[in-house]
């Protein structure tokens, strides 16, 4: 999967392309601002899953990243064990910070609990176990807890997008039960199409906190991404002739130099970086 972000000076990383640090500083004010059901919007190929990589250590609070591209299942139940699965090193660190204090009940038994205990709960339970989190990050301090989960792939004619509908439905109709929690999900816009057609008050949801991503890089974009490589005017005057490209494609094209096959380009022309 083609990331397009670059380390800078230090342990911070760096977006390329100012359409898409813009998209990323509007989805961190929603955050800010106590938006709790984002989505980030884009066909193949626009950065959806990058956008959402880049706000690991976004600073106060916790970012959690759930992959549901491997995952067979698409239902709530699946979504928010694998949440736990994938961050269960996270999970660990806020147990044994509850272990140091003195609770009682659900929270006590939540932070005893082994990590396959978790998981386990999290499939069988998944908006209580949710919930406990939450709860957890509330007492230690450490909100808001922001959840990506990185669905970019599925397609309205998938069989498992009524299932993964139905729970951004139930995370949309709990979200008063977990008020520290921020859901953000990537989806391909013919979801979206389908949602605003099967669940109107989801989708009006969904829109008060979109993000769509430019379908291709605009010449500002193209022209930092080249600077960033290293790239010469004649180089930059050879990807240019190639037509509108998606940032996958361009990145793509810096790591490759020359495939334009293998990065997905439809064209009957040749490029040689040198």
């Amino acid at each position: 999967m083609q990331r397009f972000l670059v380390p800078n000076r230090g342990s911070s990383i760096r977006l390329l392309g100012p359409s898409w640090r813009a998209a990323r500083e509007k989805l961190l004010g929603m955050v800010h601002e106590d938006y709790q059901l984002m989505a980030i919007i884009g066909r193949a190929g626009t950065g959806k899953t990058t956008l959402l990589l880049s706000l690991e250590g976004i600073g106060d609070g916790i970012f959690m990243y759930a992959d549901m591209t491997e995952v067979k299942d698409r239902d709530l139940s699946a979504i928010v064990s694998t949440v736990f699965a994938d961050n269960i090193r996270e999970v660990r660190e806020i147990q044994e910070k509850l272990k140091r204090m003195s609770i009682k009940g659900l929270l006590k038994a939540f932070a005893k609990a082994g990590p396959d205990e978790v998981v386990e709960s999290a499939k069988l339970k998944p908006m209580e176990t949710l919930k406990l989190l939450n709860d957890a990050v509330e007492l230690l301090g450490m909100a808001p807890l922001v959840i990506g989960i990185d669905e970019g792939l599925l397609s309205q004619d998938d069989p498992r997008s009524m299932d993964f509908i139905n729970a951004i439905h139930a995370f949309r109709n709990n979200m008063q039960a977990i008020p520290s929690t921020k859901i953000i999900i990537t989806l391909l816009p013919d979801v979206v199409n389908l949602i605003s057609k099967i669940d109107t008050p989801l989708f009006d949801i969904l829109r008060l906190g979109a993000i769509t991503l430019p379908d291709y890089v605009t010449p500002e974009d193209l022209k930092e991404v080249a600077q960033e490589y290293g790239l010469g005017k004649t180089e930059l005057s050879k990807i240019e002739a190639l037509g509108p490209l998606t940032m996958r494609q361009l990145i793509c094209l810096m790591n490759t130099k020359m495939d334009i096959i293998k990065c997905g380009i439809d064209t009957a022309g040749e490029i040689s970086i040198e």
